[in-house]
């Protein structure tokens, strides 16, 4: 039933390596400093716009990684005195990125800087420049690409920083674009400012919402972000009332960022047009406590609201996918007239992953006869460069391989779906992970495995987590029972004295198992804190009942350890692979 993914890996340390392309000593002991072209010059254009008295126009994007960026920056330049304006964009009346109509509002002759956007608006950059505005494009999306020639078109900027558009000008180029703000503003204050700790928990958290890989100086960013984010320096009063009201004041991890903090952080932008705008104030807020609380609470209800709202499409879509025969094609690209505009990239990857194929969803925008979509991924099809080959169907997009943004006029939707499928024609886009993990453990492994797995972390895009299989866990007696159901029997959480292991929809399955006291586990192992204590926990993505384990001498334990090619060695030390 479970197979091993490759039987010469025996640690956690070779499952990382593999996984990243990086030794144990490039990810452990990582002090490069990274080269970004451009900073010292934007950094220098900047203090002379001050100096000079010029508006400093940001403009940022609407999503978790687009408000941080615009959050740092600010902050930043806030501390040098600047006079700034703070602007994104009006999710569903204007859209991604930066408008010429925009900048129609903005002053002759000041001064524009791009944050997570920009590479992809030439008009609107080629207005700011008729303007008299000095410009600089920050970004980290690709360019776009003419159809016909292949030429790489750029915006007219005065600067652009953009390590994914501009050939070699960056030691790593996985940024989101509040890492790249945040290189910016170290440039900007310097590395001992006091501000740094709160920027790089902005920083750290845009990393992990936005899915980049977490190698290079990335992983170094969420790494000591993580540390930061739960002090005193590290946080605003906004950001430390919505952490209160999460329960992630006193301890962190990018798990419980990616599925708590940056779900409720995004919420609002999805629900309502200017929506980030209010995400955007609770990160720079520094006032009252009492109003910083009531903030983060209207951004949890918003969470509430937009999780219904994406569980109740999500099944829709699927059933309108399922009675138009659409199972099989890759990508699928459906309509749906009346979903949510803030719910359909959501939505979309749920349908990818359902159905194990690239979506392009699509809904109705406020243009009439325009749509409005999103892209998700699946099995490594690179959904930026399909759009650049099929752009002559598009009004605008924009994004990278695993993620697009798209608008289209409505008539333009059945060429457009059966041009994607004829390019992907033969494409296979890999299949299910079903059984497989990497390394096998017993219940006595798990207090060294753990050390493992904080020592290589943290854990998401580009590295991700080790799955394990558990054989013959014990569970513990709780009462009358090992066991506890969650979310009224839709979860559960089995008991053990070394680890919980909780699955949020098993509960009806452990059900059907019979609720054995011994089972086999399929997961990943995380941290789990509560209530002051951390624990730890397993995620568990498959279970099986198996019998009472028996008891033998630890020679022939480890003979067997050693024949199963169970986990018997352990990772290298920080202290050993650094020094």
């Amino acid at each position: 039933m479970f197979q091993v993914k490759d039987p010469r890996l025996r640690t956690v340390e070779e499952v990382v390596s593999a996984n990243t392309g990086m030794t144990a000593e490039s990810l452990l002991c990582d002090r490069k400093d990274y080269r970004l072209d451009g900073l010292d010059t934007a950094a220098a254009m900047l203090k002379e716009a001050i100096r000079k008295g010029k508006i400093i126009y940001i403009a940022g994007d609407y999503d978790v990684d687009g408000i941080s960026a615009t959050a740092i920056l600010a902050l930043a330049l806030k501390a040098l005195k600047a006079n700034m304006v703070l602007r994104l964009p009006r999710r569903f009346t204007e859209g991604y990125g930066l408008k010429r109509e925009m900048v129609d509002r903005f002053k002759n002759g000041q001064f524009l800087i791009t944050v997570d956007n920009g590479i992809s608006a030439m008009e609107a950059v080629r207005r700011a420049r008729e303007k008299g505005m000095e410009v600089i494009v920050t970004d980290h999306h690709l360019p776009v690409v003419d159809e016909e020639t292949g030429e790489v078109l750029y915006p007219q900027a005065n600067l652009i920083i953009d390590p994914n558009a501009v050939p070699s000008s960056a030691d790593f180029v996985g940024y989101c674009g509040a890492g790249i703000a945040f290189k910016l503003a170290v440039e900007l204050l310097g590395t001992r400012h006091s501000l740094i700790p709160r920027l790089l928990s902005f920083a750290a958290i845009a990393t992990v919402a936005d899915s980049v890989p977490l190698i290079g100086e990335n992983r170094r960013i969420v790494k000591e972000g993580l540390k930061v984010m739960v002090t005193k320096e590290g946080t605003t009063q906004g950001l430390y009332a919505l952490l209160c009201t999460l329960g992630m004041e006193e301890y962190v991890t990018a798990e419980t960022v990616g599925f708590k903090l940056a779900p409720v952080l995004n919420a609002p932008g999805r629900l309502r047009d200017s929506g980030s705008v209010e995400v955007l104030k609770l990160m720079l807020y520094d006032g009252p406590y009492s109003e910083a609380k009531c903030m983060a609470e209207r951004l949890v209800e918003d969470n509430r609201e937009r999780k219904e709202l994406s569980d109740r499409w999500t099944e829709r879509v699927r059933e309108t996918i399922i009675k138009r025969n659409m199972c099989g094609h890759i990508p699928i690209v459906v309509y749906e007239p009346d979903i949510p505009e803030g719910v359909i990239g959501i939505v979309a990857g749920r349908v990818a992953e359902t159905f194990l194929s690239p979506c392009i969803l699509f809904g109705q925008s406020a243009e009439t006869g325009v749509l409005k979509g999103s892209g998700r991924s699946y099995g490594g099809i690179h959904l930026k460069n399909l759009l650049d080959k099929n752009q002559s169907y598009l009004i605008q997009y924009g994004g990278h391989g695993a993620a697009v943004g798209v608008s289209m006029e409505r008539e333009n939707l059945e060429p457009f779906r059966l041009s994607l499928i004829k390019a992907l024609s033969g494409k296979e886009c890999g299949k299910e992970q079903g059984d497989l993990y990497d390394l096998k453990i017993q219940e006595d492994d798990i207090g060294q495995v753990m050390e493992d797995i904080i020592a290589f972390g943290p854990y998401g895009e580009g590295n991700p987590a080790p799955v394990f299989l558990l054989e013959n866990l014990t569970l513990s007696p709780v009462g009358q029972t090992f066991y506890r159901y969650l979310q009224d029997g839709k979860g559960v959480k089995l008991l053990s004295p070394q680890l919980e292991a909780v699955s949020f929809g098993g509960g009806k399955e452990y059900q059907r198992m019979g609720a054995p006291r011994h089972v086999t586990l399929l997961g990943i192992l995380t941290t789990n804190y509560f209530m002051g204590k951390v624990r730890n926990q397993m995620e568990i993505r498959k279970m099986v009942p198996c019998k009472a384990k028996r008891s033998q001498s630890p020679l022939l334990y480890a003979l067997e350890a050693e024949a199963k090619g169970r986990y018997i060695g352990r990772s290298q030390t920080r202290k050993e692979i650094c020094g």
